[in-house]
């Protein structure tokens, strides 16, 4: 890899502080910083809550200025939910169509993250089979979740205090998010995308994770950690080792 700008499109339920440890290696390799996203999803308080189309929109807002004024071809790199967000975020903004249209800098490549890839027309309430996983808790128009298990679903890899830390640290997402379906298939759309599995994540099961990742054809460029859900904050140099392989 280079060096394109990295933007994270994070999962449901966390907040930035999440990242920082990954962030900070990649900056001291001599990369660019990585951009997270705040995603108006995650911990909103104004009622309509937020949904995947103002997700969406965020995104845009940091790959917008990145690629139109600066020029910066950009790594998405995806988490979980940020799977679906992601992929409707790009449209229009991949490299191919800016070189096409004789503009310069795009998003290179989409990573997905033990991520959502979801075809269109599909929520991801809908690819769970309708009915929220016993894990999650919903109440009303917030999802987050249950405090009895998730420290064991998402950080199944990190030491008790850690878990328990995260798991303090987590917050809702808006139920919106869960039941809209996607509109876009970037991987269907000549935008190059990768897949990195998480082998012991029990959030999002490594055999889900490949039955997703089918989508992207006969050889893709794939990466598997043997991590739970959150390699950034178990794994963080693998996880930059396996971005740079499927870069």
């Amino acid at each position: 890899m280079s060096a394109p700008t990295i933007v994270i499109v994070p999962g449901a339920w966390q907040n930035p502080i999440v990242w920082d440890r990954f962030r900070s290696i990649v900056e001291k390799t001599g990369h660019p910083t990585p951009v997270h996203v705040a995603l108006p999803t995650i911990g909103g308080t104004q009622p309509p809550l937020p949904g995947l189309a103002e997700d969406v929109a965020a995104v845009r807002s940091v790959l917008v200025p990145l690629i139109e004024k600066q020029g910066q071809e950009v790594v998405l790199l995806c988490h979980s939910s940020g799977g679906v967000v992601g992929s409707n975020s790009v449209e229009g903004l991949d490299l191919g169509s800016r070189e096409a249209a004789g503009k310069a800098g795009g998003v290179i490549r989409i990573v997905f993250l033990a991520a959502f890839m979801l075809p269109k027309g599909q929520s991801l309430l809908g690819l769970l089979g309708g009915t929220p996983l016993p894990w999650m808790k919903v109440e009303d128009d917030r999802v987050s979740g249950d405090p009895d298990m998730f420290p064991q679903i998402g950080f199944n890899d990190l030491p008790p205090e850690e878990q328990a830390r995260w798991s303090k640290e987590a917050t809702y997402t808006s139920a919106a998010l869960f039941t809209t379906p996607s509109s876009f298939e970037p991987w269907n759309n000549e935008v190059p995308c990768s897949y990195i599995f998480c082998a012991n994540d029990n959030a999002l099961p490594l055999p889900f994770q490949q039955s997703m990742a089918r989508q992207l054809g006969p050889e893709p460029r794939t990466a598997t950690l043997n991590s739970g859900h959150c390699p950034f904050l178990s794994k963080p140099n693998e996880l930059l080792e396996a971005l740079k392989t499927v870069c």
